[in-house]
Parts: structure tokens; C-alpha cells; sequence
């Protein structure tokens, strides 16, 4: 298989490039501000470059993993932030559909109310916030304009990472450096572990499916129970935690609280496919080479 990651330098698009090569894959990957020298520089506001690149490297898939994860930024810079999340995917997949290449996008749980999770995929989006409405838009396109697409929801997706921007890193450092970091007792998710997502993701692509999976981890928590679970397994002390109300934190966006994913169809579709603990992934982690200790 020949596949084009854009927004391999992200936390999603890294696992996908190191899965694809683990299993002789061709893979090529685009950045935009992490610069990378395995990766190819592409602005997706730029269309003519975006159909230059798509129709060079010709793939049989392209991931399309890009997309602004500052869910406040989004709030408060609506048109701003649209120009890359709606706008720049709207261009690669607009490249895709002349090439004839199928897409898998990225979607998230945050398309969802957050008053009856964990959902499945038959279930009404209501997004609550911006970040949540730019994911449905990308979606219905999709579902409009590129009937061979796939629409992977995930969540909460932790893991390593260069550029250590996700919720893991986050609690290692605050308590590391003896920072007091307030979590939300009440938003309940289901974690996804990177690497199980990008498995799920090229076998997605191998089977040639069509349509919206859930991928996410297989327990259900808040961000709070998370964080202490992420201590324990790195053996640190848990009194930096404070534990907090969505509403005391006064974020620009509202966040989904009863949140997270029900994973039957793609464990049907996908016998194969291991999805593993939390407690499991972090014991990896823990032992793993990487900027854990």
C-alpha cells in the first residue's frame, strides 16, 4: 500500500507514518508548523499545491489527520481557525475526489451534546462548541462529495509524542515540576491509545470500507480518574492534582460531559483488531524508551 498522511507531524499522523512503515507500507507525510525532514512542507489553504503533491504521489489512501486541536482557540477565532480545519480539508479533499483516492478522516466525539454517552455511530451529532461543529462540517462533506471516505471518531487520544502536546504530557510535566494543574471530575471519556488507533486505521484502509467508525479505548472515565491513573503508573505523587467542575474552569468553549465512544461496529468489522487498557498502555509507556523519566 501507498499512503499520503497530512499532518504527519501530529500526534495521530506520527503513529500512522511509524504503523504504515512497520508494515511496508510507502508512506509520505506533510507538516505545516513542525517542521520534520522525513516530511513535506504543505499549507492546506494552498489548493494548486495541495493537488500537485495528492497528484504526484498518486496513494491508494490519504489520512487526513490536520486540523487545529485548540478547542478554545476555535471558540474564539471561528473564521479564523476555519480557514485550516473546514477550509484546508475541504481543499485535500477536493484533491483526493480528482484523483479518485479514498480518504480517512479524523473526526472526533466533541461532534456529540455529551448528554447520553458514550455514543455509537448511528447516533445524532449535536455539537456543543465550534471544534465540534468545523468536525461535523468536514463530515457532512464527506458524506456528500466522497462516497469511498472513511470517518474515524476518536477521543482523548494520548501517547508519545515529539512534541509532547497531548493530555499524558501535560500531567507528567505539571506533576514533575510540582505544578498544581486542575482537572474536570466530571467529563467522561474513553481514551484512545495511538498506536491502537493507527493499527485500526491501516486496517481500515486494507479492508476498503466505506462510512464512520468509532475508535477509542475500551474504559470509560473522567479526565480526573485519567490523570490519576497516569501518576500512578509513573509512580508520582497525585496532591498537584485538583480536581474541578467543567464550569469552575470558565473555558471560552463548552465542553460534552457524558462523552466518549462505543466501538462495536469496528470490532465487528475488524476481528483482528486489539485495543488495549489503559493500564496496559501506560505500563508500556512507562517502559518504553522515550522522554518519560
Amino acid at each position: 500500500m501507498k499512503a499520503l498522511v497530512i499532518g504527519a507531524s501530529g500526534l495521530v499522523g506520527t503513529h500512522l507514518m511509524q504503523a504504515g512503515r512497520q508494515r511496508g507500507w510507502q508512506m509520505t507525510g506533510t507538516f505545516v508548523g513542525s517542521p520534520r525532514a522525513d516530511l513535506i512542507l504543505l499549507d492546506m489553504g494552498d489548493a494548486t499545491a495541495i493537488q500537485k503533491v495528492v497528484g504526484s504521489e498518486r496513494p491508494d489512501v490519504l489520512f487526513l489527520a490536520a486540523f487545529n486541536p485548540n478547542v478554545d482557540e476555535c471558540e474564539r477565532k471561528p473564521q479564523e481557525t476555519r480557514k485550516t480545519n473546514v477550509e484546508g480539508n475541504t481543499n485535500v479533499i477536493a484533491a483526493a475526489n480528482t484523483a479518485d483516492i479514498p480518504v480517512i478522516y479524523y473526526s472526533s466525539d466533541y461532534v456529540f451534546d455529551g448528554l447520553n454517552g458514550p455514543y455509537r455511530e448511528t447516533d445524532m451529532p449535536n455539537p456543543l462548541n465550534e471544534y465540534g461543529r468545523q468536525k461535523l462540517a468536514v463530515e457532512q462533506l464527506l458524506a456528500k462529495e466522497s462516497p469511498r471516505s472513511v470517518v474515524i471518531r476518536t477521543t482523548v487520544v494520548y501517547g508519545q509524542e515529539e512534541l509532547g502536546k497531548n493530555f499524558l504530557y501535560q500531567v507528567l510535566r505539571a506533576l514533575r515540576e510540582g505544578t498544581d494543574l486542575s482537572v474536570p471530575t466530571d467529563q467522561i471519556s474513553t481514551p484512545t491509545f495511538a498506536p491502537d488507533l493507527a493499527e485500526a486505521s491501516l486496517d481500515l484502509a486494507e479492508k476498503k470500507v466505506t462510512g464512520i467508525f468509532h475508535v477509542a479505548g475500551p474504559d470509560i472515565l473522567s479526565r480526573f480518574a485519567f490523570a490519576e491513573a497516569i501518576a500512578d503508573a509513573f509512580g508520582l505523587p497525585k496532591n498537584h492534582l485538583k480536581p474541578i467542575t467543567t464550569a469552575a474552569l470558565m473555558q471560552a468553549a463548552k465542553r460534552p460531559l457524558k462523552a466518549g465512544l462505543v466501538c462495536e461496529k469496528i470490532r465487528q468489522t475488524l476481528s483482528a483488531w486489539k485495543r488495549h487498557s489503559i493500564a496496559d498502555n501506560l505500563h508500556t509507556l512507562r517502559n518504553s524508551r522515550g522522554c518519560w523519566h
